[in-house]
């Protein structure tokens, strides 16, 4: 696991774009500490991709990707919440549309956690990240972004991750 803290800065990117939001991120991708970019936007407490433990992190062409991402409920009674994937490749980001079985934050938690969530309350959510065997090999930047659907979408933790796809023979 890569445990080096980072700085980031999750923001939306213009009012009337609420859903969409733009997160800046220099150094390493899990933190350690807890610490949040401003309290409207905080970081995951750690993020795991795969077994990976220095970037880039490799993708694996035709398989998913384990992606575990903990984080602290930032409201009580928080029920639904949605996660939401943009990848950035030569100089363009594109929304990576998952289903909404992965996207559901809540029907994917681990260790026993359950919506509703209460503030405060540290839990992990599980993205499965199905890697397209026709996905170009090219570095990737991988951006997480966790909603709070109840709550004009507001974020709930963001990270930006540096991965590169591969053919899994070259693993």
């Amino acid at each position: 696991m890569i445990s080096k803290n980072i700085e980031s800065n999750c923001t939306q990117t213009a009012p009337r774009q609420i859903a969409q939001q733009v997160c800046q991120v220099f150094g390493f991708i899990i933190i350690g500490n807890g610490a949040s970019a401003n309290e409207n936007n905080p970081l995951p407490l750690m993020v795991q991709i795969d077994d990976c433990d220095k970037l880039p992190c490799d993708l694996w062409k035709g398989i998913e990707s384990k992606i575990a991402i903990q984080f602290v409920a930032t409201r009580n009674s928080m029920r639904q919440l949605t996660a939401r994937v943009h990848l950035t490749s030569l100089g363009v980001t594109i929304p990576y549309e998952l289903d909404a079985k992965r996207s559901d934050v809540c029907d994917n938690l681990l260790h026993g956690a359950y919506c509703p969530l209460d503030a405060g309350e540290d839990v992990t959510y599980r993205l499965l990240l199905p890697v397209a065997s026709n996905q170009p090999e090219v570095p990737t930047r991988l951006q997480v972004t966790l909603h709070d659907a109840e709550k004009a979408d507001q974020v709930v933790a963001c990270f930006l991750a540096d991965t590169r796809v591969k053919k899994p023979s070259s693993r």
